[in-house]
């Protein structure tokens, strides 16, 4: 059985038909009983709900009671994913989520002995963005990597690997608006020399090669920050977003300063103002948009890269997390622990979901070491 709580909302509302599409038992799961009953009349199963609040933990502990995995759209999960987490690892549910708040990703990394003690796998960042991405990394990795030899050596490490977002369309949800603001101001890490440092959101600028062209990408605290060290051996990781050509002048100025105002008593003005401004992915611009994700690794001097295509990354989260909870459901799944995506699945064959499935385009390239 799986859990879907915060399943009202614009992102839980798709999980929950696609769920529902790939004949997955599973109930609803939020605070309002009236939405939780009108969302369930509505899908073909009729699921099951039940009421919770992640502002209050005493109704945290029906959720993993009678559930195999706990799938959680609750954010800003900064604030209130942790107690949802740390409830499924302490009762050995398998969870996983759709978060890419830096910040909190790191934070869950505390929680590894005690998933492993009871058996739960905690699977954060389990999205669109990340889940892709770190599939992706690991996909290079492997091409790039020696394999360990005989005497057990661990694989060479690699050099880099830069991870770019270039999304069209402006419209998000309240939700996503909401984590982005927690995000930017609980997310100054970033990889480096083979550790995780301190980095201000915004601060560094690159050039990169797209099939439309070259773009310029701003620095933006992505989890495959912690991630892609998680299961590779890797000196730097670096997550941007393309920004536009006025974006250039404005952005690595009043990105940093944002992030800044968004952590100290600002930050709550900050959130009221973007749940009002901004439009909603109803309004069909981001929903349907497409995107380009770039994930590119080097060591020694050679080069590779994955370059994905599609549209509609709200559609996306849902049929990867749908595909990830089949995964986990399985009798034979027995992994634990806090695990990134591509550690938790097979993440060649997510890719190839990705390409049967889901209509995203992968592109393969690559550039030998020079010769000395």
């Amino acid at each position: 059985m799986i859990t879907l709580f915060g399943a009202t909302g614009y992102t839980g509302r798709l999980i929950a038909r696609v769920l529902a599409r790939r004949q997955l038992p599973f109930r609803l799961a939020g605070r309002s009983p009236e939405k939780l009953a009108r969302l369930s009349e509505s899908l073909p199963e009729r699921p099951a709900w039940q009421a919770a609040d992640a502002m209050r933990p005493e109704t945290l502990g029906a959720l993993c009671r009678e559930t195999r995995l706990l799938v959680n759209c609750v954010g800003p999960f900064t604030d209130l994913g942790e107690r949802v987490a740390a409830q499924a690892a302490l009762t050995g549910v398998r969870y996983l989520d759709t978060t890419n708040e830096l910040g909190y990703v790191y934070r869950l990394r505390s929680y590894e002995a005690l998933a492993r003690r009871s058996g739960a796998a905690l699977v954060p960042a389990c999205g669109f963005e990340v889940a892709l991405a770190d599939c992706a990394a690991a996909v290079l990795g492997r091409s790039l990597q020696p394999a360990p030899g005989k005497d057990g050596d661990s694989p060479a490490r690699l050099d880099e690997i830069h991870v770019t977002y270039a999304l069209q369309g402006r419209g998000t949800s309240l939700a996503t608006r909401r984590s982005a603001i927690r995000a930017l101001a609980t997310s100054w890490i970033g990889y480096a020399g083979g550790q995780w440092v301190g980095a201000a959101p915004g601060s560094r600028t690159r050039r990169v090669l797209l099939p439309g062209g070259p773009r310029t990408a701003l620095s933006f605290p992505s989890s495959e920050i912690v991630t892609v060290p998680s299961h590779l051996s890797v000196g730097a990781v670096t997550t941007w977003m393309t920004i536009s050509r006025l974006g250039v002048w404005w952005a690595p100025a009043l990105l940093p300063l944002g992030a800044r105002l968004a952590g100290g008593p600002a930050g709550a003005l900050i959130l009221a103002l973007v749940s009002r401004v901004a439009l909603p992915p109803e309004s069909g611009l981001r929903s349907e948009a497409p995107f380009t994700l770039h994930v590119e690794a080097s060591r020694n001097g050679a080069r590779q890269a994955l370059t994905l295509a599609g549209h509609g990354v709200y559609d996306l989260t849902a049929e990867i997390v749908a595909y990830a909870a089949e995964q986990m459901l399985k009798p034979a799944y027995d992994r634990a622990g806090v695990l990134a995506p591509a550690a938790a699945l097979d993440p060649q064959a997510l890719l190839d979901e990705a390409q049967a499935r889901w209509q995203i385009s992968i592109q393969r390239d690559s550039e030998a070491a020079p010769q000395p």
